[in-house]
C-alpha cells in the first residue's frame, strides 16, 4: 500500500508490527533520528525508524532521516557520533555475517520442541554459522525478569510522568488544537465513551500520568534503576563477549533494548502453523546500526523468508468479504489495463485510449521489483531516472509528437550493456562499480531514440560467465533464481534478463549472447529470446567476450514484443563498424514486425537435428514429437533424422576445445580495450581484475569460483598461431558443418531443443529463436529453438511467431519451490 512507511517505537511499537507482518522494521539509536514534531511518549525511549519489505529500501530510508535537528538538539547532537561517513547503504553486503559475534540470551527462545517456530530459529541459527558467523548460545542478561517486568521496575514510573510533559508541551506548540493538555484528551474521551470505546479501554494510563507532577525524586529513581539495568545488563554482556549483536525472536527484546535506547532491526524468519508470520531481530549497542544492517541484510539475503499476503481468513464471514473483494477487483481490472503479461501492443493500445500512462506502467513495474526481487535477485539496480522518463514520454504522447512501438515502454537491460545515466555497469563484479562510461552502448541510445524508458539493469551472471560462476550469479546482484521452480537452473549469463521478463518485472528485456546466453535462460524460463546475426546489433560499450561471437538481442515474453525490440536496435554503428556495416545488408526494408505471420510456417523447410533430441527427457521428448506434427499440419515441410556431424558430442566437443583457446586471447584484448575507454574505473585491465578478486575472495566467492579462466586469458599475448588455428577450424567446422547442410537440405531453419545447439549458431555468426515449448515433470520451462544461416531473421520471425500462435505454450509463472 505504500513503497516504504516510518513508524515510531518506544518499546517495541517498530519490531512488534515488523515482525508480524513479515516486514522489516529498523529501530534506530535514541537520537539518531530526530523526535521533533512527532506526538510523544518519553524522550529517553522515542525513535523514529523505518518499516519496509527489505532491508535495503530500510536501510535508504534511514539514511534520509538521521541527522542533527536543532529542535531535538540533545539527542540528536549526541548520537551524531554515530552517522557513519558514507551513509548506511555501504553496510549491505551479502557477507554481513562472516566473522560476526553473535549472542543468543536465555530467556527469549522459549518455544516447545516440534513446533515451526523452534525448528525455523533453529535453522536460521545454523545458517548464521554457515555464513561465518560465531554463535554464542545460552548467554544469560543480568536482571533480564527485571527488566522484562514494566510494571514493577520503573519503567510505568518514568514514563508517566515523562508521557505528561512531553505530550502537554506537543500539545502547547501547536498553532491550533481542540485540545491543550493531557487533561483535555482525558476530558475529550469521557465526553466520547462510544468513539474512544472507554468501556473496553479505559484510560487508567492517563489517569496515572495525569497525577504525577514532573520528574521528582521518585522518578529520577526509577530512571537511575532502568539506567542501571541497562548497564548491567546487555551493555555489560555484549561487551565481556565481544558480542556484534544479540538475536530474538519477534520484538521480545524490545524491552532490553528500549531502557538503553540502543538499536534493532527485524527481518522476517517465518509463518506459524496458521500462516502468521515471525521475525528476527538483531539487537546492539548505541552506534551498532551499521554492524546489525550488515548481519541483518546478509541473513535477509541468504534466507529470503518474505511472502506477499495471502489474507488467510480466521472465520467464514471474513472469508467471505476478502472472496467478495476479490471478485470485485477482478472485474474493476477488466475495465482497465491489465498490467500482467502485457505485450507491447497492448501498451501501446492503453497509451492511445487513454487507460495507461507511462508513469503509471513505470509504477507497476518498479512494484513488481520491489516485491519480487528479494526472491528472484533478478535485478542488479533500478534507475532514479525511470520515473522522469515515463512523464517526459507522458507529455510527448500529450503533445501529438509522433511515437513508436517502444516510445514510453520499459525496458530492463543486461548489467553489461553501458548507460550514460546513473546506472551502473558492472557485469555483475564489485570490480567495475562506480566505473563512469564514455557514453551509451549503441543499442541503449537506439532504444533511448526510441523513446523507451531504461527501468534498471539485470543481474548477469559475473563477466557473462567468462568467470565460471553459477548461472545467474554475480557478486553484485547474488544468485538469480527461476520464477518457475526456484530450486532450477535460471541459466546462461542473461538470465536476469529471462526470469525479469518471465515474472513481469519488466515489459521487454535485452541479453547478450556469446554461446547460448539469450537462447538458454530464454528456455529455462518460458520466455522468447532472439539471438540475432553477429553484427546485427552494435556490441559497441558492451562489456565484452569475444567479438567473434558476441551479440545483442530481446527477451520478451512473446515474439511479437521481442521482434518490436530488435527493429529498434538494430543498425550500423561506426563505433562496431566492421561487424555492423557487414551486417546492415540483412536488415530489411519496412522492418521485421512484417513477418508476424499467422502462416509463417507454410511452405517452409524444417530440418530437425535429431542427435539434440536424444537427451531431451522422457516428457519433453512426447511434447516436442507434438510439436513438430503441429508444424506439419500448419504446412511446413518437415525434414527429420537430419545430422550436421556423424558424431554431435564429437563437434561440439570440438567447437568447445578451439572456441575456449581463441576466446582466452579474444577476452583480454577485448577486456583491456573496453576498460581503457572508460572516463573512469577502479581497475583498467584483466590484471587489474584478477588482483581485485584475490583482495575480496569473500564477496567474489573465491573458495566457491575460482578465477582460473580469467588467469587463463591474462598469460595469452595476443592473437597468435594457435589461436589462428583455433578460429580457422572454427569455420572450418561451421562451414562444413551446419551451413553444408543447411544449404544442401535447402532449410529455411533447423530446429532443436532449447539451447543445445547454441554452439553451432555461435560459431558462425548465426541467428536464432527460442520459443516456450512446455514444462517438464517437476514444472521447469522448456523451449524449441529455430536456427537459421546470418540474415534469416525473417523467416524465422515467421516460423516463430506462428508456432507460438498455434501452441499458445508460455504461462506466467508458480514460484514453486
Amino acid at each position: 500500500m505504500a513503497a516504504v512507511t516510518l513508524g515510531t517505537e518506544t518499546d517495541g511499537s517498530i519490531l512488534c508490527p515488523a515482525s508480524l507482518n513479515s516486514v522489516v522494521g529498523i529501530k534506530p539509536t535514541v537520537g539518531l533520528t530526530s523526535r521533533a514534531g512527532v506526538v510523544p511518549i518519553t524522550p529517553r525511549q522515542d525513535t523514529v525508524g523505518p518499516i519496509c519489505r527489505t532491508v535495503t529500501d530500510a536501510v535508504h530510508v534511514l539514511d534520509a532521516i538521521v541527522g542533527y535537528d536543532d529542535l531535538d538538539g540533545a539527542a540528536t547532537s549526541a548520537s551524531s557520533e554515530y552517522i557513519p561517513h558514507g551513509g548506511y547503504l555501504q553496510f549491505l553486503k551479502t557477507d554481513g555475517l562472516n566473522g560476526k559475534r553473535i549472542g543468543v540470551p536465555n530467556g527469549f527462545f522459549s518455544y516447545p520442541n516440534g513446533t515451526v517456530q523452534h525448528t525455523v530459529y533453529q535453522q536460521h541459527l545454523d545458517t548464521m554459522r554457515k555464513q561465518g558467523a560465531n554463535v554464542i548460545e545460552n548467554l544469560d542478561i543480568d536482571n533480564l525478569n527485571v527488566i522484562l517486568d514494566t510494571l514493577n521496575n520503573g519503567q510505568e514510573i518514568a514514563l508517566a510522568a515523562e508521557f505528561k510533559l512531553s505530550l502537554n508541551s506537543y500539545l502547547s506548540d501547536l498553532q491550533y488544537s481542540p485540545v491543550r493538555s493531557l487533561a483535555e484528551i482525558i476530558a475529550f474521551n469521557n465526553a466520547h465513551p462510544v468513539e474512544e470505546k472507554m468501556d473496553e479501554i479505559g484510560q487508567i494510563i492517563f489517569l496515572v500520568a495525569e497525577n504525577t507532577t514532573g520528574i521528582g525524586a521518585i522518578e529520577r529513581e526509577a530512571i537511575n534503576k532502568l539506567n542501571k539495568l541497562s548497564s548491567d545488563g546487555l551493555e555489560k554482556l555484549m561487551r565481556e563477549h565481544e558480542l556484534d549483536a544479540i538475536v530474538a525472536p519477534n520484538s521480545a527484546a524490545s524491552p532490553v533494548l528500549a531502557i538503553g535506547g540502543m538499536p534493532g532491526i527485524t527481518v522476517p524468519a517465518g509463518y506459524g502453523e496458521m500462516g502468521v508470520p515471525f521475525g528476527l531481530s538483531f539487537g546492539g549497542l548505541k552506534g551498532y546500526e551499521p554492524r546489525l544492517i550488515e548481519m541483518a541484510y546478509a541473513f535477509e539475503q541468504v534466507t529470503m523468508v518474505r511472502k506477499t499476503p495471502t489474507f488467510l481468513p480466521k472465520h467464514y464471514g471474513l472469508a467471505a468479504a476478502v472472496l467478495t473483494l476479490v471478485v470485485v477487483t477482478v472485474a474493476g481490472a477488466a475495465h482497465g489495463f491489465e498490467f500482467h503479461e502485457a505485450t507491447i501492443d497492448a501498451i501501446q493500445l492503453g497509451f492511445r485510449n487513454g487507460s495507461l500512462t507511462s508513469t503509471t506502467l513505470v509504477r507497476f513495474y518498479l512494484d513488481q521489483i520491489s516485491r519480487l526481487n528479494p526472491l528472484l535477485r533478478a535485478v542488479i539496480e533500478v534507475n532514479p531516472d525511470a520515473l522522469r522518463q515515463a512523464a517526459c514520454a507522458d507529455a510527448e504522447r500529450g503533445r501529438g509528437q509522433p511515437t513508436g512501438a517502444l516510445h514510453g515502454v520499459p525496458v530492463l537491460l543486461k548489467d553489461n550493456i553501458a548507460t550514460r545515466d546513473a546506472l551502473n555497469t558492472t557485469a555483475g563484479s564489485f570490480a567495475l562499480l562506480g566505473s563512469v562510461v564514455r557514453r551509451d552502448a549503441g543499442v541503449a541510445a537506439r532504444l533511448r531514440r526510441a523513446g523507451a524508458v531504461v527501468l534498471g539493469k539485470s543481474n548477469s551472471s559475473e563477466w557473462s560467465e567468462f568467470r565460471n560462476v553459477d548461472n545467474g550469479w554475480s557478486a553484485r546482484g547474488g544468485q538469480t533464481r527461476n520464477p518457475y521452480v526456484l530450486s532450477a537452473d535460471p541459466c546462461g549469463s542473461s538470465a536476469g534478463s529471462g526470469v525479469a521478463a518471465a515474472a513481469n518485472m519488466a515489459a521487454v528485456t535485452l541479453g547478450t549472447d556469446t554461446d547460448g546466453s539469450i537462447l538458454c535462460p530464454s528456455s529455462f524460463n518460458s520466455v522468447v529470446g532472439i539471438r540475432p546475426t553477429l553484427g546485427l546489433t552494435s556490441r559497441a560499450g558492451v562489456v565484452p567476450i569475444t567479438p567473434l561471437q558476441d551479440t545483442v538481442g530481446p527477451i520478451c515474453r512473446t515474439v511479437s514484443d521481442a521482434v518490436h525490440v530488435l527493429d529498434a536496435i538494430v543498425g550500423y554503428d561506426e563505433l562496431d563498424a566492421a561487424a555492423t556495416g557487414a551486417a546492415s545488408k540483412f536488415i530489411p526494408p519496412g522492418g521485421y514486425t512484417q513477418f508476424l505471420k499467422k502462416d509463417g510456417l507454410r511452405g517452409k523447410r524444417i530440418g530437425v537435428l535429431r542427435g539434440f533430441f536424444r537427451h531431451a527427457g522422457t516428457q519433453p521428448l512426447r511434447v516436442y514429437e507434438q510439436h513438430l506434427a503441429t508444424m506439419r499440419k500448419h504446412g511446413a515441410v518437415v525434414v527429420d533424422n537430419l545430422h550436421v556431424a556423424a558424431n554431435p558430442t564429437a563437434l561440439l566437443d570440438d567447437i568447445s576445445s578451439n572456441e575456449g583457446i581463441a576466446m582466452q586471447a579474444e577476452f583480454k584484448l577485448s577486456i583491456n580495450a573496453y576498460l581503457a575507454d572508460l572516463l573512469y574505473s577502479p581497475v583498467r585491465s584483466l590484471a587489474d581484475i584478477i588482483a581485485f578478486n584475490n583482495k575480496h575472495p569473500v564477496e567474489e566467492r573465491m573458495k566457491d569460483f575460482g578465477q582460473d579462466d580469467l588467469i587463463a586469458a591474462q598469460n595469452t599475448t595476443g592473437i597468435g598461431p594457435v589461436e589462428r588455428v583455433a578460429i580457422r577450424r572454427l569455420k572450418e567446422l561451421s562451414a562444413n558443418g551446419l551451413q553444408k547442410l543447411m544449404k544442401e537440405r535447402q532449410l529455411d531453419a533447423i530446429v532443436t531443443p532449447s539451447s543445445d545447439a547454441s554452439s553451432l549458431l555461435a560459431t558462425g555468426g548465426h541467428p536464432g529463436i527460442v520459443v516456450p515449448a512446455g514444462y517438464d515433470e517437476q514444472g521447469v520451462p522448456f523451449g524449441i529453438c529455430f536456427g537459421g544461416l546470418q540474415g534469416y531473421e525473417p523467416r524465422l520471425i515467421e516460423m516463430a511467431y506462428a508456432f507460438e500462435r498455434a501452441t499458445k505454450v508460455r504461462m506466467p509463472p508458480m514460484f514453486k519451490p
